[in-house]
């Protein structure tokens, strides 16, 4: 599904990954056998672009050294950032070689299906927006990514909505956050601010709130995952899961399915003594059938357990149960109880997230819950 443009991909490198224990730059620090700028480079190459310019910072040696003994069969061109003054600051020292539109990739990000990142690039080039986020289910501890609501945008089709920043307030529907990956047009090289004596941080917040002004940005909600690397945790949590994940054999789906008000729709088991967990509280889902993915799964099981079908979903949580793989996914319902019908278990009902605590629910459910969330008292 590569579409063929001028596309220059960028991935701003001058972090030292001081947070991570280490002395390399963050670029280089290795997850699962690899590099993050070699995942970044890999994403990049996946989306066509023409060519990849690192910003590198005044630790540049041994980022210019790594690409310099490998052939990635792209060219890579190299922008200097002196001074670490925020991501719209690391976009401004390469503004002279940016002359197409171009796409900002942090490499403390890996994506479990790179397709999604195409069909981003598709949704950008079609419409020309001033800037177009790629945004996650997952929540994130990054301080520079602002969070984002359903409820306060409009939904143009399946994963695409316009761009709106919930200022104030509780959020309502499906909450989203920004990955680092952000495509942009060449004229918002116009709208970076000047940089002339500033010591301080401009943050890509201020920089794309400006930018939202000269037209409609938007948001493209991922379909798959987003694994977000800033601890050495983060590094041997991915390791480990992944791991995990490749001894599994089979597969399932479960979806947190949110309406405007924030409730979630949960299933009521039977009290059926021959099923698993009787009488407990779950997420809707099932098995993924073979040949089928965790997605289009998610969608099907839903639709038959429901009769609502669902367009926007994203990948939150991937985990092994009972030696099963599991994909565990966000997404927003538009439907009163009334609209629904019911195919399996006893009931069904919109709960307030306050109330999970009160409720008997399946053990592996309850853990989707409480990472979805945050962990809440026994």
């Amino acid at each position: 599904m590569q579409i063929n443009s001028d596309l220059i991909g960028v991935i701003p490198a001058a972090g030292l990954g001081t947070r991570m224990g280490g002395s390399l730059p963050k670029a280089l620090l290795s997850v699962h056998g690899r590099p993050l700028l070699d995942h970044a480079i890999a994403a990049l190459e996946q989306l066509a672009v023409s060519k990849i310019v690192v910003v590198v910072g005044h630790a540049a040696d041994p980022v210019h050294e790594y690409l310099r003994t490998r052939d990635f069969g792209i060219e890579i061109a190299f922008a200097c950032q002196e001074q670490r003054l925020g991501l719209p600051h690391a976009i401004a020292m390469a503004r002279d070689i940016l002359t197409t539109e171009f796409v900002v990739l942090c490499p403390d990000n890996i994506f479990s299906d790179l397709e999604d990142l195409q069909y981003a690039k598709q949704a950008f080039l079609s419409r020309r927006p001033p800037f177009l986020m790629v945004a996650t289910v997952t929540p994130t501890h990054q301080r520079d990514r602002a969070r984002y609501s359903s409820g306060a945008m409009r939904s143009l089709g399946p994963h695409l909505y316009e761009y709106a920043v919930v200022d104030g307030g509780q959020p309502q529907g499906l909450a989203m956050n920004s990955t680092g990956c952000t495509f942009f047009s060449r004229d918002s090289l116009k709208g970076l601010p000047s940089f002339t004596n500033v010591s301080a941080e401009v943050t890509l917040h201020t920089y794309l709130t400006q930018l939202a002004t000269t037209g409609q940005p938007l948001i493209y909600l991922l379909r798959g995952m987003r694994y977000d690397f800033s601890t050495p945790a983060d590094v041997h949590a991915y390791d480990a899961l992944q791991d995990q994940l490749a001894q599994a054999n089979a597969a399932g789906v479960s979806a947190i399915l949110l309406n405007q008000a924030g409730e979630i729709l949960l299933q009521h088991r039977d009290d059926n003594p021959a099923i698993r967990y009787p009488g407990h509280w779950a997420l809707f889902g099932g098995t993924v059938e073979s040949g089928e993915s965790a997605h289009a799964a998610a969608r099907r099981e839903i639709l038959e357990e429901t009769s609502y079908n669902v367009e926007n979903l994203g990948l939150f949580r991937e985990f092994v149960h009972n030696g099963k793989r599991e994909s565990a996914f966000g997404g927003e319902i538009n439907a009163s109880l009334d609209e629904l019908s019911l195919s399996e278990g006893q009931g069904m009902d919109f709960v307030r997230p306050a109330d999970l605590p009160k409720l008997l629910i399946r053990p592996d459910d309850r853990e989707t819950l409480k990472a979805y969330f945050g962990v809440w008292d026994e």
